[in-house]
């Protein structure tokens, strides 16, 4: 389960850099350290961010295909899965992965709910208490990508596409780095990689991307099955 939740957060990040609001630290937590000043982006890096940042500021709701890479750096061992993404503003998204194995992640603005129907259970998560807010929090089209992070661009794709580089300017914890392949037209997210600290990366290539399709909140909850486990965080 621990290994599911992980490479959720890293799909969700990979989906999510896009224009959000600081979450505050729980209690008692240490202050991150701050970053060195970022240097004024040029014209081009500038114009790459604002274009990411409007598209998605007049996205209501998207759905998308995706396929999943995950990379294991320490074992050179690669994990594939596939499925379908759903994500609405604020703070609603569901991950159905349909292989290797069904799995489903939905996020209906205050819980986490994971379902693996192969171990008939079901993970209950408070967001409050959980990092995913810090992913979620960019899909609710506050503030200004260029709050969170440093921006850098880095040489285009054999097909023209802009690789946008994105260094967290606080401690993110759980990842290092963000870089996403841009359409140079629209400024949609084709594809996306996410490194976290120990230098496992998390490759996303969406396809098949709608925006504004009118989702229904029904989608974006979850009920237990009948008969499955379900499990909850302990309350902290």
């Amino acid at each position: 389960m621990r290994r599911a939740l992980q490479i959720f957060t890293a799909a969700t990040l990979a989906l999510t850099a896009l224009p959000g609001a600081p979450v505050a630290q729980p209690a008692g937590a240490p202050t991150p350290k701050a970053a060195p000043p970022a240097p004024a982006p040029d014209a081009a890096v500038a114009a790459v961010v604002e274009g990411v940042q409007a598209f998605y500021a007049d996205a209501q709701d998207m759905k998308a295909t995706f396929e999943q890479t995950y990379t294991y750096k320490i074992y050179n061992r690669k994990q594939r899965s596939t499925g379908k993404v759903f994500f609405k503003k604020k703070r609603k998204m569901r991950w159905d992965y349909l292989t290797p194995e069904v799995k489903v992640f939905v996020a209906d603005g205050a819980t986490l709910w994971v379902y693996e129907p192969e171990q008939a259970q079901v993970f209950k998560r408070d967001l409050k208490s959980a990092q995913l807010p810090v992913a979620l929090s960019f899909m609710s089209g506050e503030g200004k990508l260029t709050d969170e992070f440093n921006a850098t661009l880095l040489p285009d794709t054999a097909d023209g596409h802009k690789v946008l580089e994105l260094i967290p300017k606080r401690d993110a914890g759980e990842y290092q780095a963000l870089r996403l392949e841009v359409d140079p037209q629209r400024f949609a997210v084709l594809a996306s990689t996410v490194i976290d600290p120990v230098g496992n990366t998390n490759h996303l290539v969406f396809s098949d991307v709608v925006t504004n399709a009118g989702l229904p909140d029904a989608g974006f909850t979850f009920t237990p099955p009948a008969g499955v486990k379900v499990l909850s965080e302990p309350a902290r």
